[in-house]
């Protein structure tokens, strides 16, 4: 499962993620933490959020305005997560 990716979509200029709340475009916000980023499972599901925060427009394709693009990573399972050896006490 190492070649799982997810999709966000980030502000070049700050270096910040979009997050929205139900991923309908109603309650969005730019946020710092990738981790509080709306992570999608497909580049086409981020390009779609994209243009619900008008920062993408809809042609023949959907094109992201400049300054954004897609930011990708990999999936990180829960289950593939290992305790930091260096760690005294760790919370697992």
């Amino acid at each position: 499962m190492a070649d799982e990716m997810e999709y966000a979509v980030r502000r070049v200029s700050d270096g910040r993620y979009l997050w929205d709340d139900d991923l309908d475009g109603v309650h969005q916000s730019w946020q710092k933490d990738p981790e509080n980023a709306s992570w999608l499972d497909t580049e086409a599901e981020a390009l779609n959020l994209a243009v619900l925060a008008d920062v993408a427009e809809e042609n023949d394709e959907i094109e992201l305005k400049d300054g954004y693009e897609i930011a990708s990573r990999p999936i990180t399972w829960e289950d593939d997560l290992q305790p930091d050896p260096d760690d005294p006490n760790p919370e697992w």
